[in-house]
């Protein structure tokens, strides 16, 4: 009896074992059938598709390594350690630093003759002007927006627009970016697992082959310069000829009036000759069109862009 209750007992353990193995046996099945029912499955014995994956991600890899040439981060202005955005001496230097930069932004435009909106124009930094204290988490970003405003300007003012109607970028401080007209209301920095993108808008004047020049400069620079979007319109509706391009009548010279007498030949006044027939030069000839011919008569336009400003992230290493 005792051996047949042990036999029953041991019987019992194997079914229960069993059942156990048959159990993991339908997991790893129907595991099995999940991954060969998926687009594209692993692969078979003449199909290895997560070999051919790992090859793709390096290939891919190798790509966004070879393109990081072309999206070279701009220099915070600013440029101090990432560990000091927090402290007194930071806050310090960038107050320094802000003077400095919009001082020499200001220079660069004189130079290139392009107008701004007023002789203290700050270029979006009017809340933080003569300030000495700054939100403490802003201070980073803050530094970021200043250097990418600069590198921004000087192409702008490299093409040698006309004028510079506006610059604007996002909201960081709360209590010092309160300027509106600086600032774009809806757009923030969007962060990817790859980098990061940073919105400006810029408005200017200028004629057609200035606008080029400012595509040109954004599209050759090494930083990560991308144009979202373009709109161009009139800049005025009337008095933008070449060289007065902002609508200033003032600046339109009157016309002149002809006050010299025309050449007359003296041996054609002599007695038995005809009267000399005098053609005022503000008269056309017979069969001739009055006026000059205009071959190009360009106005200047008002241009909005779009900018993002594309900043990659530092390269995560492949597992």
């Amino acid at each position: 009896m005792g051996l047949i209750v042990a036999g029953v007992i041991y019987l019992l353990g194997q079914i229960n074992d069993e059942s156990q193995v048959t159990e993991d046996i339908q997991k790893q099945y129907a595991e099995l059938k999940r991954l060969a029912d998926q687009k594209p499955h692993p692969g078979n014995d003449k199909i290895d598709n997560i070999k051919t994956a790992r090859e793709q991600e390096a290939v891919l890899r190798d790509y966004i390594k070879k393109e990081r040439a072309l999206f070279q981060p701009i220099t915070p202005i600013p440029d101090l350690p990432a560990d000091k955005p927090g402290n007194a001496g930071f806050a310090r230097e960038f107050a320094r630093e802000l003077r400095n930069t919009v001082a020499e932004m200001r220079r660069s435009a004189d130079q290139q003759s392009v107008k701004l909106p007023s002789p203290d124009y700050y270029f979006t930094f009017k809340g933080q002007e003569g300030s000495v204290t700054f939100d403490s988490g802003s201070l980073g970003q803050l530094a970021s927006h200043l250097g990418e405003i600069k590198a921004l300007t000087d192409i702008l003012f490299a093409a040698k627009i006309n004028f510079l109607d506006s610059i604007q970028r996002e909201i960081i401080s709360s209590n010092q970016d309160n300027n509106t007209s600086d600032f774009l209301s809806t757009r923030k920095t969007v962060s990817t697992p790859l980098a990061d993108i940073t919105p400006y808008q810029v408005s200017f004047r200028c004629f057609s082959a200035d606008l080029a020049q400012v595509l040109v400069g954004l599209a050759t620079s090494p930083n990560g310069f991308m144009v979202q979007s373009i709109n161009v319109e009139p800049a005025s509706p009337v008095g933008e000829e070449v060289g007065n391009p902002f609508g200033n009548p003032n600046m339109i010279p009157p016309p002149q009036q002809l006050t010299q007498q025309p050449y007359i030949d003296p041996r054609l006044r002599r007695p038995g000759f005809p009267p000399p027939q005098v053609v005022n030069p503000a008269t056309p000839a017979p069969g001739t069109r009055a006026g000059t011919v205009e071959f190009l008569k360009e106005k200047a336009f008002r241009v909005t862009l779009l900018v993002q400003v594309v900043k990659p992230k530092p390269e995560v290493k492949a597992k």
